[in-house]
């Protein structure tokens, strides 16, 4: 038990602790670092690629049925195809640093360390009800709504 460990050992096995939580940080900033995620929206007509912070970084309309659009069509499109990517990626950034959160709980018998994605990702983690939804996605909204 940590507890009856003298207050040097305790200070160097938080210390350590620190430290490799400082790693695994860096180690998955690094893996996500030039992530993109690129989906279609509902209809099919728009193509677009996030990067791993969310930014649009290209936009694509495949077969030119975008021509047959009015704006407010095209623009929901758009906006549904970026709402898909961002919410996707929120989904890698969360497989990626959720591990880290087990880390940063204290010694045996302390409780998780639970990250607020929601208050993070905000909007960007609401699901889709559609067929052709992931089943990350899926998951991801089913623990969600457990909590």
């Amino acid at each position: 038990m940590t507890e009856n460990l003298p207050i040097d050992d305790r200070v160097k096995k938080a210390w350590d602790q620190l430290h490799a939580v400082e790693a695994a940080v860096q180690r998955a900033e690094e893996e996500l670092h030039g992530t993109t995620v690129t989906t279609r929206s509902a209809d099919q007509k728009v193509v677009l690629t996030v990067g791993a912070q969310g930014e649009i970084t290209a936009i694509e309309f495949p077969g030119n049925g975008h021509r047959t659009m009015s704006g407010a069509e095209l623009s929901a499109s758009v906006l549904d195809a970026a709402r898909r990517a961002r919410a996707e990626m929120a989904r890698q950034v969360m497989e990626t640093f959720d591990p880290l959160a087990g880390m940063l709980s204290g010694g045996p018998g302390a409780e998780r360390l639970e990250v607020d994605w929601n208050k993070i990702f905000g909007p960007a983690l609401e699901g889709f009800d559609e067929p052709g939804e992931s089943a990350a996605m899926s998951r991801l909204r089913d623990e969600i709504d457990e909590e």
